[in-house]
């Protein structure tokens, strides 16, 4: 027995009255009649709405309750959550001590840490031996060639924490190739909030450069230095600045070719002949070098001192957080055979180097000594005294002192190769470019 009429769309009664004002009066009159029966069946059988989910929860995508992970509380402890119904153990590595979860009757598994000190937490999933991403959440630490770990932001009074009560600036990404790496690449660009295109006086540039095995976002993702110079800019501790982010390597191989000869070589001319050129033309952005500053992290900060001290042309203003000069172009022949990475101590390097010899450095920086004085506003190297390469910061300072060329040094007390010290540095840092006479 077939069922009851599906009822008449409004588009089909519109029809029918369209209908109408082309038609003779006996034909307008059956239409009438037609038309209100079917208005009226529609009114008695409206089409059954979607049935709304369970209060306060979405749904998955196999229909099941969608879980909410990671949850930070006020007093700062964050719950973890994951449904892995036919798992056997599941635990979570990164935020504090391991935690073993447990599982609830519905097959989701939870564990909630102790209070944590407010900062961003790379963590990841062990299920049953497989170490996975949380499912749950969208925010990541990139890492080049691979999905990276989930990341949780535990707010606090810190300079890497959102406010929220304060404009906020844009960040674009931007592709192109690489005619000099060989390969496909992007860059991201920082524009401050109120960003104005066509502003009288063009904004100061920052070029802020990644680590080994990170990708070109890893300053925005897990350095957030988009919200550190929010926050910075809105509060009048920084100047508003256009900041670029490009991908920190000179070949198509990634972290896998980062020790050959010519990757630190060609990752400078990426920098100065394809990325320069495509943030000069598209934004408001400064070609004063007095008004462009290059900084980077580990690799990028053995990166920017080789472009910037080296370019001097460009660049008035260079920063180097935990600097891995261990990467600068060496004689490998002659280079000592590789030693076990040891505890940091004055003049000994690490990341397997015991070393990094005066005739090394003198071989990077060619043409540096006192005269540069007067082309550098600022050269900034900081480092930890738990780091393993604070040897070979020590002896980057100390042949500096011998070339009698000024320079800011720091050493943090305690601090690793970390995250944390390197928004650190940022917020210290940024504050201190572009002021004084142009």
């Amino acid at each position: 027995m077939p069922g009851p009429a599906a009822p008449p769309t409004r588009k089909a009664i519109l029809s029918i009255l369209e209908c109408l004002k082309r038609s003779p009066v006996k034909i307008k009159t059956a239409l009438l009649i037609f038309a209100a029966a079917l208005a009226t069946a529609s009114a008695q059988n409206p089409p059954a709405p979607n049935p709304p989910p369970a209060p306060g929860r979405g749904r998955g995508m196999f229909g099941a309750p969608a879980v909410r992970s990671p949850e930070v509380s006020p007093d700062g402890k964050v719950t973890f959550r994951l449904r892995a119904p036919n798992a056997k153990e599941v635990s979570v590595t990164g935020a504090g001590p391991r935690l073993v979860m447990q599982k609830n009757e519905q097959g989701v598994w939870s564990a909630t840490t102790d209070p944590l000190k407010p900062d961003i937490y790379s963590y990841s999933f062990q299920l049953d031996g497989l170490t996975i991403t949380d499912p749950g959440n969208s925010s990541s630490k990139p890492s080049f060639g691979s999905a990276g770990q989930s990341q949780v932001l535990v707010p606090g009074a810190n300079s890497w924490t959102a406010a929220a009560t304060l404009p906020r600036g844009a960040v674009t990404r931007h592709f192109y190739h690489s005619a000099i790496a060989g390969d496909d690449r992007d860059f991201w660009v920082y524009t401050p909030a109120n960003y104005d295109p066509k502003r009288k006086d063009p904004y100061p540039v920052l070029y802020l450069l990644h680590g080994l095995g990170d990708d070109s976002n890893g300053w925005i993702e897990t350095g957030a230095a988009n919200v550190i110079l929010d926050n910075l800019i809105a509060q009048g501790k920084a100047k508003p600045m256009i900041m670029v982010n490009p991908l920190g390597y000179g070949n198509s191989g990634g972290p896998a070719g980062a020790m050959k000869p010519d990757m630190l070589p060609s990752y400078v001319r990426t920098v100065l002949e394809e990325v320069m050129p495509q943030v000069e033309k598209a934004y408001d952005v400064t070609k004063n070098r007095a008004e462009r500053a290059i900084a980077g992290l580990s690799m990028g900060g053995a990166e920017a001192t080789l472009t910037g001290l080296n370019h001097l042309d460009k660049f008035a203003w260079i920063g180097s957080f935990s600097g891995a000069y261990v990467m600068w172009p060496r004689d490998r022949a002659a280079a000592p055979a590789p030693a076990p990475a040891a505890a940091p101590a004055a003049g000994r390097g690490g990341r397997g180097m015991q070393s990094l010899d005066p005739e090394t450095i003198s071989k990077a920086f060619p043409a540096l000594d006192a005269k540069a004085n007067s082309q550098i506003r600022l050269l900034w190297i900081a480092c930890g005294t738990a780091d393993s390469l604070v040897g070979v910061n020590r002896q980057f300072k100390q042949w500096l002192d011998s070339k009698d060329v000024k320079v800011t040094y720091q050493e943090l007390p305690d601090m690793a190769h970390v995250w944390p010290l390197w928004r650190q540095n940022l917020t210290d840092f940024a504050p201190l470019l572009f002021q004084g006479k142009k």
